[in-house]
């Protein structure tokens, strides 16, 4: 029964796991990359009320309750109805026929505004469709999507497209495509090897993050040493199935020691910019993300990739693959 509930709150869980480190890769580095900011002058510089509604202000009271987070399904805001606070919404669509005193932001999900947002709006790979109707107090960022504006829409801000920002950053759209898999790949190997051998994980991790020297220096010996011990084993043709058997072994251990740093990365991560949602897969799934997006960084991303490895390398090995604690940790192990 219990590995059935852990199979079960997985699957239910990966899918939002995926959209928050999409969140923050994007949401982190578009400062960096989103470019001068394209102006666009409101049409008009009064406000247009809304149908059968008049415009509120901050400081009248809200008709409607915040919302919380959104997965998967759909946000709607009713027209007369006054919501204060954030709407956010993972992978689901957002409708606003009414008013939003707050920010809208949303993530592979279309945004529909048909009536009032005093905030900015915020979308990471999702379509906005603001018909003539629509009021927006605030910005607009688009990223990964597009924007089908109507004539009489009004927007009192400026408008932000990040699209171009990472081609430039990561190459071709064929270049963004394959980085992007690149980063799920890893997101979903991380995920399954904790889920199914999180013991191993979790003395990698702590053996890595006590002996960080020893690790590096031991996976850095590990790197030269590997070609020739492979080079050996082939030239004996009796032993190369046992040189396949390394290679693979090899390989096992690496990525092994990349999910381990991960879990360290996300969890320094998580602890600053959300506390709340520090869960051991949130930490993770975040860490992975943002490693293999610095990773496939042109120029540097090799560097890092590699810096990396022979930590994980070099602590896998010190922990004999997970099976053992090296050392003495300076604080007690957590989960």
């Amino acid at each position: 029964m219990q590995k059935v509930s852990l199979r079960q709150r997985f699957m239910l869980t990966l899918p939002r796991l995926l959209l928050l480190a999409a969140f923050l890769i994007v949401g982190g580095i578009e400062a960096l990359i989103s470019g001068t900011p394209t102006a666009h002058a409101a049409q008009t510089d009064q406000s247009r009320s809304l149908e059968g509604t008049e415009h509120r202000g901050l400081d009248s009271g809200c008709q409607g309750t915040q919302r919380k987070p959104n997965f998967g399904g759909v946000v709607e805001v009713s027209r007369g109805e006054v919501v204060c606070g954030d709407v956010t919404s993972f992978g689901g669509q957002v409708v606003i026929h009414g008013e939003v005193i707050g920010d809208v932001v949303a993530f592979g999900g279309n945004v529909i505004v048909d009536g009032v947002v005093d905030g900015n709006i915020s979308l990471y790979g999702g379509n906005l469709f603001t018909p003539d109707r629509a009021h927006v107090n605030g910005d607009i960022h688009v990223c990964g999507g597009n924007w089908t504006e109507g004539d009489g829409m009004q927007l009192h801000g400026s408008v932000f497209h990040c699209t171009g920002g990472l081609d430039m950053l990561l190459g071709n759209n064929a270049g963004v495509q394959l980085r992007f898999w690149y980063i799920i790949t890893w997101v979903m190997l991380g995920i399954v090897l904790t889920t199914l051998l999180p013991e191993h994980v979790m003395l990698v991790r702590t053996t890595a993050k006590s002996k960080l020297r020893r690790s590096l220096a031991l996976g850095l010996l590990s790197m030269l040493l590997a070609p020739i011990i492979l080079a050996v084993l082939i030239a004996l043709i009796i032993a190369i199935p046992f040189a396949i058997l390394v290679a693979v072994g090899f390989i096992a251990a690496w990525a092994l020691g990349t999910v381990s740093v991960g879990w360290i990365v996300g969890d320094m991560i998580v602890q600053r910019i959300a506390p709340n949602q520090n869960t051991r897969m949130v930490q993770i799934v975040v860490g992975l993300a943002v490693l293999a997006f610095l990773g496939s960084l042109p120029y540097i991303g090799w560097i890092i990739s590699l810096l990396v490895g022979m930590i994980g390398l070099g602590a896998v090995f010190l922990s004999r693959f997970g099976t053992r604690l090296y050392g003495q940790p300076k604080r007690p192990i957590t989960w």
